[in-house]
């Protein structure tokens, strides 16, 4: 069969208007805070902020396999030394362990922050209750860049300690450390103290083993290089409506909300909290939980649609500003990726939505929340007239009950057949010139569970434009009755423009006629129109044969001819001539039964 003539099958009309005034008259027509008391979940009852040692500025150290320096101390250069674990013991005379305390149940976490251009680490630690006179504390960075380590000294002058809480004979203390602007894709941070009053011992913590004596050393901290350990996050496939975790190898951040999508619309309904930290391979572990709220975009279109029919889902960007590396996460939105085709290909082939909707989408969503439930789903449309207004389809077209609008996630596939008649809907849109945007919901036991991105349906369809009028100005009567051929005043802009999808297989063809207006028309004073060539008749003609695809512009190129007539002309009378225009398929395509 031919291609539908209600949607290929384009007739415009053209006037063209004669005026007789003695002559012939031819017419026509966040911010971070430095305070430690509310960055930090310890709550201070005894403190005491000063830096009492007087170390020289920082010196650097290349790396090098001898770790003795010339003051006498043995720091880590060539790997990072095993990080010093505190401990608080039971009992109020139990010698607690000197180390870095990192304590999920007990609220001690280390923490990065940036105040104007210096980056600060903040770290909780047990050590003597009197710590802070001695005279011996020094500050040391390990660096390692891809397989090189280094490492240079901290002034204490860059170091603000704050007892947090005493304990019998040792204390809590919160430390300060401004690093500076280093440039390392890990880094750790040692601490000397051989105060034989005040300062550390020999082996410190739980698993000192006495390589770096009066020294203890932070878990490694993920610096200009921070890593996403999340394994659900790394596939770059995201939905919403269920809580996951991202897990980095960075310090807490001090902000309550961290984690910003690049979509507003998806910031709304989405936050990220802190929810823990812990040590794994010597190296820092911090937590954050995800929440997206489902309902938050139910019923959203507009921001959120995709139009690329290449990729699956909707491209975002989950940034948590780091001060040493914001860590970037490239993420897939809601796993459908938009529909385009010719309408003269809808009549010969079927949509079929498993072939836009990510397989490996549905694999997790039917993992994640399908295990022992049964998930259906539900298509929802909407147009460019009320983008965000979705219908469901299977309530606003009752005709079909084979094209499965609603069905078992997985199992079932909306199919949209030429003949269905939601389809012919979507044509006539398209033809329309309007936007059609499809949407599927997923139920879990009849809840709203989670969403995938809207898409915009693109049916493509060939368009035809005409000018308004063709205007051929005034010709004297004499010409009329003797006889001559006239071109257009706008024959400049006299032309028919064209549009053929990409996606079109065809070869189309323009044809015309005119219809002779009673005794008005311009045929009844035997005058001939000549469009692109040909002579018009009440019989259509193919005037144009267009193979390209995009964009074309024919001109007219048109004239009026007048073979002689020798009748009376009443003044002031109008001749006009409809010109009919059809455009359709050289070859029309057979649809499939």
């Amino acid at each position: 069969m031919s291609v539908k003539k209600d949607l290929l099958l384009l007739i415009l009309s053209l006037s063209v208007t004669i005026l007789f005034l003695g002559n012939i008259n031819l017419i026509s027509a966040d911010t971070t805070s430095s305070a430690i008391s509310t960055s930090s979940s310890i709550a201070s009852t005894a403190t005491s902020s000063s830096s009492t040692t007087s170390s020289a500025l920082a010196s650097s150290s290349s790396s090098s396999s001898t770790t003795v320096f010339s003051s006498g101390i043995k720091w880590p250069t060539t790997s990072f030394a095993t990080w010093t674990q505190g401990t608080k013991e039971a009992g109020g005379l139990t010698r607690n362990k000197y180390g870095f305390m990192v304590n999920k149940d007990k609220g001690y976490y280390m923490e990065e922050y940036k105040d104007s251009n210096n980056i600060h680490v903040m770290i909780p630690m047990i050590a003597y209750k009197s710590w802070n006179e001695s005279t011996k504390t020094k500050y040391y960075v390990v660096m390692q860049n891809g397989s090189t380590f280094s490492g240079q000294e901290i002034s204490s002058s860059n170091v603000i300690r704050t007892k947090i809480k005493d304990y019998s004979r040792t204390a809590l203390w919160m430390l300060d450390v401004t690093v500076g602007n280093i440039t390392a894709d890990k880094i750790q941070i040692c601490i000397y103290d051989d105060d034989g009053s005040y300062g550390f011992w020999r082996t410190n913590g739980v698993a000192d083993d006495g390589t770096y004596p009066f020294v203890m050393s932070t878990p490694v901290l993920g610096w200009n290089n921070v890593t996403n350990f999340n394994q659900s996050l790394k596939d770059g496939i995201f939905y919403v409506g269920r809580n996951t975790t991202l897990t980095m190898n960075a310090p807490k951040l001090q902000d309550s909300n961290v984690g910003k999508f690049d979509n507003s619309i998806l910031n709304n309904a989405g936050e990220s909290h802190f929810f823990g930290q812990n040590v794994v391979n010597n190296e820092i572990r911090t937590t954050y939980e995800i929440t997206t709220d489902v309902t938050k975009l139910d019923g959203i279109v507009d921001g959120l649609a995709s139009s690329d029919t290449n990729k699956y889902g909707l491209d975002t960007v989950l940034t948590y500003e780091i001060p040493s590396d914001n860590l970037k996460i490239p993420l897939s939105y809601g796993g459908l990726k938009a529909i385009s085709l010719s309408a003269e290909a809808l009549d010969n082939a079927s949509i079929n939505t498993k072939d836009y909707l990510e397989s490996s989408f549905v694999d997790k969503v039917t993992g994640d929340l399908g295990t022992g439930h049964t998930l259906t789903y539900s298509w929802f449309y909407s147009t460019s007239d009320n983008i965000n207004d979705l219908k469901k389809v299977s309530t606003e077209f009752t005709n079909n009950k084979d094209r499965k609008a609603d069905g078992t996630l997985g199992t079932d596939w909306m199919t949209l057949s030429a003949k269905d008649d939601f389809t012919q809907y979507l044509e006539k849109q398209a033809l329309a010139g309007k936007k059609i945007y499809l949407m599927m919901k997923v139920y879990l036991d009849g809840k709203l569970s989670t969403l995938t991105n809207p898409i915009l349906v693109q049916i493509q369809v060939p368009t035809l434009k005409v000018p308004d009028k063709i205007d051929f100005g005034t010709i004297s009567a004499k010409n009329i009755y003797n006889g001559g051929s006239f071109e257009s005043l706008t024959k400049d802009s006299d032309k028919l423009s064209l549009f053929i999808p990409d996606t079109s297989k065809s070869t189309w063809k323009v044809t015309s006629s005119i219809k002779e207006n009673d005794n008005n028309s311009i045929t009844k004073i035997n005058g001939q129109l000549n469009i692109l060539g040909k002579n018009l008749s009440a019989t259509p003609i193919e005037v144009a044969s267009i193979s390209k695809h995009g964009l074309v512009d024919l001109p007219l190129n048109a004239k009026v001819s007048f073979r002689g007539y020798h009748n009376p002309l009443t003044p002031r009378t109008n001749f006009t001539e409809d010109i009919n225009w059809n455009l359709s398929p050289e070859t029309p395509i057979m649809a499939s039964n």
